[in-house]
């Protein structure tokens, strides 16, 4: 990777643990609570680079992870959080060259975190019923170098969907068990099923409506996330942590017609 040139997205993080996104623009200032840093001073430098603001705040520069990327963008709809997109990601297998179908799009995150994974040669296509988010949601897809990769879809998840023979379909919408038909037509066989939704009603009728139309329950539960605070005689966990937010449900498409009286038990490391 190059050194820091001019319109560059870094992340500039201080001693203190503040994190600040910035875009490099020549000549330009940018202040924070820590005093101000100047872009002359980290155009042209490596990543890792220490830095220091006008008021001697000590601050390190890098490029941002897409994870980091993601979670600053600007939002007005409810994001899947990193440790369930993270499981979603090793679960489905998708990977470069998978293709995929997901919505709702809302904000983006999701559809722009599996292009990332997807990337050079594959594709997401992601639905919404309402394109209203669609314009800024480019404008990050076009940042991200993922122009090629990604294509936003007005149009219903149950109904809607024109691919065939995809890898995985993702379902973000309030009633996931109305897209089960639509995610078996488009799937090719062996394709995983994955839906997510914050309420156990939702993940019972969804687990039900799955194993009755020719899906094999691969699993259906919750993530928790517990950070630590490290240092030495004080380790503890944080105060806060990340439990509940969705209940997750994965399925393969199979060729038999009902599959509701099967059983799958979970593997080692799911239990």
């Amino acid at each position: 990777m190059t050194v820091f040139q001019e319109n560059d997205q870094i992340v500039l993080i201080t001693d203190k643990g503040n994190r600040y996104f910035l875009t490099l623009r020549n000549k330009r200032r940018y202040h924070t609570n820590e005093g101000s840093f100047d872009a002359g001073d980290i155009i042209g430098k490596d990543e890792g680079t220490e830095i220091t603001s006008n008021i001697g705040r000590k601050a390190v520069i890098f490029r941002p992870l897409i994870l980091e990327y993601l979670l600053e963008m600007p939002r007005k709809t409810q994001i899947t959080y990193p440790k369930d997109i993270g499981f979603l990601v090793a679960s489905t297998g998708v990977g470069p060259g998978s293709r995929v179908v997901e919505g709702g799009t809302g904000s983006g995150v999701l559809a722009l975190f599996l292009a990332w994974y997807v990337r050079p040669n594959g594709k997401v296509y992601s639905y919404d019923i309402d394109d209203e988010y669609f314009p800024a949601i480019r404008r990050h897809i076009a940042i991200l170098g993922l122009s090629d990769v990604i294509e936003l879809k007005k149009g219903d998840l149950a109904s809607s969907v024109e691919e065939k023979e995809v890898d995985v379909f993702i379902a973000d919408v309030p009633e996931p068990w109305r897209t089960i038909e639509s995610a078996y037509n488009s799937l090719r066989p062996g394709g995983v099923f994955a839906a997510i939704m914050p309420t156990i009603e939702q993940l019972i009728r969804t687990s039900e409506t799955l194993r009755s139309n020719g899906f094999l329950e691969y699993f259906s539960g919750e993530i928790m996330f517990r950070p630590w605070r490290v240092k030495e005689g004080m380790t503890r966990p944080h105060h806060k942590m990340r439990a509940h937010t969705v209940f997750i449900i994965l399925g393969r498409k199979t060729g038999i017609k009902d599959v509701a009286l099967w059983q799958l038990k979970l593997p080692d490391g799911y239990r």
